[in-house]
């Protein structure tokens, strides 16, 4: 395939982290979790097929995305696609695999099951990220029935690092060229995407200073009471967030970062992209973020009465938007 990195054979983290940039393209909905998945041949060490959730038409996972792409290209159906597989053809998902669906599809693992032919081919090993959370199946018992059909389920545990210990989701990051993060830096960054994609969490917020401020020309929100209300807006304001480019242009303090970014409002569905200039800020002794700033179009209002109503917006958003109290409550939300 174009496109896809060299990952030296067998580097299951490489490979997990190369599915975890899939699921960034995944729009972001709050009736869906982003997740990323990749078909990889084991022997030639070849990526066959990638898919994201809701890469194609329909309410499509990952997993089927990634296996209907692979059949279209070997101009088979999908049903037959096991037939085509190399034999030692494994999956990498960034989520446990579903094992029903609210509305209709072919749950995850019985496509995956469906692959298992009497000609040795299919999937066998099931390479997983996490297991799926409670928040639109109880119980998902997806790993489960794989392991009782004989397939192979393993957990990459070393992905436990400090960024997936809070649970960033954006672990890709793009840096102009000659511009070089360090690993902390790199998580400042993976939790800022996160945040503009709609992902909030009290994990991610945690790496704030409670004095912290976020300003974009609507917004001068100083203080934990009122930057994390604004983050946590997203989520009620629009129905769709996509990030449609990222980079980071500088390592320095503040820490440059180019993004554009189209957001759907709620209820009107109105579509807007907004290309921005975000600065993070951070403090050098305590490593937390001090300041943000989202610079529309590079700008960022400089009269009083703009400021005025910045201000304002500040103060009326907390009152609107309820902040997850721990992470239990955090975790039903369906953030991470």
């Amino acid at each position: 395939m174009e496109g896809v990195p060299q990952i030296p054979p067998l580097d299951h983290l490489e490979y997990m982290r190369f599915a975890l940039s899939q699921a960034q393209y995944s729009p972001s909905k709050p009736t869906n979790f982003r997740v990323g998945a990749i078909l990889v041949d084991e022997d030639s060490n070849k990526i066959l097929s990638t898919g994201y959730t809701l890469e194609l038409p329909g309410n499509t996972h990952a997993e089927q995305c990634a296996l209907r792409k692979y059949s279209a290209a070997k101009n088979v159906t999908e049903e037959a696609v096991g037939l085509v597989l190399p034999i030692h053809t494994v999956l990498y998902t960034t989520m446990e695999p579903c094992q029903s669906r609210s509305v209709g599809n072919l749950p995850c693992v019985d496509r995956i099951l469906r692959t298992l032919s009497s000609h040795s081919r299919g999937i066998k090993t099931v390479y997983i990220g996490v297991k799926e959370p409670n928040t639109f199946i109880a119980a998902n018992a997806g790993q489960s029935k794989l392991e009782e059909a004989g397939i192979v389920c393993v957990h990459i545990r070393k992905m436990a690092s400090a960024g997936s210990d809070l649970g960033i989701e954006n672990t890709n990051i793009k840096a102009a060229t000659g511009v070089t993060l360090d690993e902390h830096q790199k998580t400042l960054v993976g939790s800022i995407l996160d945040l503009f994609a709609g992902r909030p969490s009290l994990k991610k917020l945690a790496l704030w200073d409670d004095d912290g401020v976020f300003e974009d020309p609507i917004t001068i929100a100083t203080g934990r009471k009122q930057f994390e209300p604004q983050w946590y807006g997203l989520q009620s304001a629009f129905s769709e967030i996509e990030r449609l480019h990222h980079e980071v242009v500088s390592a320095g303090n503040p820490i440059g970062m180019d993004l554009k970014t189209r957001y759907v409002t709620k209820g009107i569905n109105k579509e807007q992209t907004i290309a921005s200039r975000i600065n993070i800020f951070y403090d050098k002794d305590t490593g937390k973020i001090t300041k943000v700033q989202d610079k529309w179009d590079g700008e960022l209002p400089d009269s009083t009465i703009k400021n005025a109503f910045r201000n304002l917006n500040s103060v009326s958003v907390p009152k609107m938007v309820s902040v997850p109290k721990n992470d239990k409550e955090d975790a039903q939300r369906g953030n991470q």
